[in-house]
């Protein structure tokens, strides 16, 4: 058809429009007759955002040009699709998109060049424009580890308009990618098909990587921001690509996995010289909360805990029964409130009895550490009184705040009815000077566990558009760099001291540029039936083998909330922890961190019981799987689901967690977490593993047998309370 221009690959067919240049259909060659793009979808071929003379962004795409030139070449490397746009709204401003397509190569590659002349702001760039059906299932690298949206969550999806695009404080401090988006890629599948976008970027290029409701389906989103220049050219410097795929989420995480474990990001923790044996070493992480009992309430001191030496006897009745070196995480120490920064000095309870408290828990072999604040401006506590507005102005803390694409500060949003803030920016030196000597002082204590970015999330360095910053006026690399400076910061204060054992620490999953820079990360998994129904593990399954995750602050439902949460802890590689309370017991509540002491629920003692396998297992025969092991798909398995009742509400939850593991030196896994107090029968489908096996279990008793493996069922009795780990030998 004269209309058409078809390109293809070595797996797919691509129409576009021969007078838009808009993509029309991709289809595998392998299933010709199945559409994989929406029905009647009528997207642009591209579209941009500019921010005009009075700050305000203005949205174009390519209906707005006032050429279009479309070209389709063919040579011996394949064929060359070339979308010219010429003076997009008017303006001095050309935008070229070129689509790669080679029988050698299973995805189509795009790229886009720009030329532009002085006077326009461009902020980004969106392509390429695909919409699938809304049927199905969105794979999104984000948040907590990962989420798979399907069924009403896809109708949930904010709607495709240009401010879902913008960095602006309305979405929040870090939606972009390197940030709250770990890894750069988007997939849709659909009753065994599906598309997969990505972008092969090394270099930090800030984008926003979201799916959006786009009639009549769902568009699979990038928006490539920053770093384009004042006026000239520039061409990205990577490609994305764009293809068909089999299967189901794992297909679509394996290719990326497989593109992305070849980048400089992704050293397996074996090749690391940077994390220390404390740390691999698997020490349950428990959080004492020295301050008020919930965020959004009263925070006075918390008597049982200060002065600090209380918590030695506490923390020893832990230690002694889960038979291991612990991690005490100190939260809510600062002076003016829980997580006041910068003006957060002396601690509560005084610098004296925190450094003791730090020395007698190191004698014990034991580590402490601290969640804190990044890099946020506190100006108030109103749960504390507190009011550091006198401090700010004194500090002259405005010059460090980020801006808004208008000028005006940037204000945080999410707690501002208890915390009101300002997210400051990291290339400014107020915000460096503070954040290393605020560092340098826990150090100082003794603190080898240091969460300095538990707000900038996902090790997100906040974007910020000052014109007196020190970088360029809008998002970009230079956002990257400014983390990798701060860590460098970190890491001198920690020479200076003489400590040679400290980590770095981020809450929720360290995105892959990072991943040097970090040795463990705060992530906080939902099981089956729990917390954030669509979570799936992805950021294990993408890049465990290449960092530390521990799990002190997942989600279970009562009364059996810690058995759960710390179940799928160690199935899915994570360190398992909990919250201690005043009487040494765990904070066993269905809770994403805290909740009020009392009432007690659950069983205490069942509760260390697995924290005490997990570990056991984690520091034995399961430290190839579990430390520095690649997750797998998860082999079948038939299982009773546990059903209660609790309070008013129904629960159902599978008795036994369950994961499959490759080891570095290939041998494969399977890993089962029994969280009921029953014996549980398995029956595991297809297993996955070969030839001679050993099956370890930790229960009351440690365990070991040969087994025989193969393609058959393998059928078992798990113990209560307890971890097994069937590995080949």
């Amino acid at each position: 058809m004269a209309d058409i221009l078809v390109l293809e690959t070595a797996f797919d067919r691509l129409a576009f429009d021969a007078q838009s240049g808009a993509l029309l259909s991709l289809r595998a060659r392998g299933n010709p007759e199945r559409e994989l793009l929406a029905a009647a979808a009528a997207p642009p071929a591209l579209a941009l955002q500019i921010l005009n003379d009075r700050h305000e962004f203005e949205a174009l795409d390519a209906s707005a040009a006032r050429s279009c030139r479309i070209t389709c070449d063919e040579s011996a490397s394949g064929q060359v699709l070339t979308l010219a746009y010429g003076a997009l709204g008017g303006l001095d401003l050309d935008v070229t998109l070129t689509v790669h397509a080679s029988g050698e190569d299973r995805f189509s590659r795009w790229r886009c060049s720009v030329r532009k002349g002085a006077g326009v702001r461009l902020v980004d760039v969106q392509f390429p424009f695909v919409v699938v059906p809304a049927a199905g299932a969105v794979v999104l690298p984000a948040g907590h580890g990962g989420h798979l949206i399907s069924g009403a969550g896809l109708t949930q999806l904010p709607a495709d308009e240009p401010r879902r695009w913008q960095l602006i404080p309305e979405n929040g401090n870090s939606p972009h990618y390197p940030g709250r988006a770990f890894a750069q890629f988007l997939a849709w599948t659909n009753a065994g098909a599906g598309v997969y976008l990505a972008c092969e970027d090394t270099e930090a290029n800030v984008k926003m990587i979201h799916p959006v409701r786009r009639e009549p389906g769902i568009r699979l989103g990038i928006a490539h921001i920053g770093d384009w220049p004042e006026q000239g050219e520039r061409t990205l410097e990577y490609d994305v690509v764009l293809g068909s795929f089999s299967g189901d989420w794992y297909d679509a995480a394996e290719l990326y996995r497989e593109w992305a474990l070849q980048q400089k990001w992704a050293t397996p923790l074996t090749q690391r010289s940077d994390i220390p044996q404390w740390l691999l070493d698997s020490p349950p992480h428990l959080t004492i909360r020295l301050q008020g009992y919930v965020d959004d309430g009263k925070a006075p001191p918390i008597q049982e805990f200060l002065p600090y030496e209380k918590c030695v006897p506490l923390l020893a009745q832990v230690a002694d029964r889960v038979g291991s070196p612990v991690v005490a995480v100190l939260m809510s120490w600062e002076r003016g409130g829980p997580w006041v920064y910068p003006d957060c000095f002396p601690p509560v309870g005084g610098d004296a009895s925190l450094t003791a408290f730090c020395r007698l828990a190191r004698e014990r072999g034991w580590h402490v550490g601290s969640f804190c604040n990044g890099t946020r401006w506190v100006l108030r506590h109103l749960f504390n009184d507190y009011d550091g507005s006198a401090y700010f102005r004194e500090r002259g803390g405005a010059r460090c705040v980020c801006r808004r694409h208008d000028g005006e500060l940037w204000e945080e949003n999410w707690d501002r009815n208890w915390r009101p803030s300002y997210t400051t920016c990291m290339a400014q030196e107020l915000t460096r000077a503070d954040a290393a000597a605020f560092v340098q002082r826990l150090i100082g204590w003794g603190m080898e566990s240091v969460q300095f970015f538990d707000q900038n999330c996902n090790a997100a360095t906040f974007p910020c558009y000052a014109t007196d910053h020190g970088h360029p006026a809008l998002p970009g690399k230079w956002m990257a760099q400014a983390m990798q400076e701060m860590i460098v910061a970190f890491r001198a204060a920690a020479a200076r001291a003489g400590e040679t054992a400290v980590i770095q620490s981020t809450e929720n999953p360290c995105n892959e540029v990072c991943l040097p820079l970090f040795q463990q990360s705060d992530v906080r998994v939902s099981p089956p039936t729990c917390g954030q129904l669509d979570f799936i593990p992805l950021y294990h399954y993408l890049y465990h083998e290449c960092t530390l995750v521990h799990g002190m602050m997942n989600i279970g439902p009562d009364p059996y909330a810690l058995p759960i949460r710390n179940a799928w802890n160690a199935v899915w590689g994570q360190i398992p922890g909990a919250v201690l309370t005043g009487d040494g017991t765990l904070l066993n509540r269905e809770t994403w961190n805290w909740a009020e002491w009392e009432p007690k629920v659950g069983s205490n003692d069942d509760a260390l019981e697995m924290i005490r396998t997990i570990t056991a297992m984690r520091r034995g025969a399961g430290r190839d799987a579990l430390v520095y092991g690649r997750l797998q798909r998860p082999p079948q398995l038939e299982v009773e689901t546990v059903t209660w009742d609790f309070e008013g509400r129904r629960h159902a939850v599978p008795a036994v967690a369950h994961a499959a593991w490759q080891t570095p030196d290939g041998r494969r896994a399977i890993v089962l977490a029994n969280w009921s107090t029953t014996e549980q029968p398995l029956v595991i489908g297809e297993p996955g593993v070969r030839g001679p096996c050993v099956l370890h279990t930790w229960a009351r008793q440690y365990t070991v047998s040969r087994q025989a493996a193969g393609d058959v069922e393998l059928r078992a009795t798990l113990l209560p309370l307890s971890c097994a780990l069937l590995i080949e030998a």
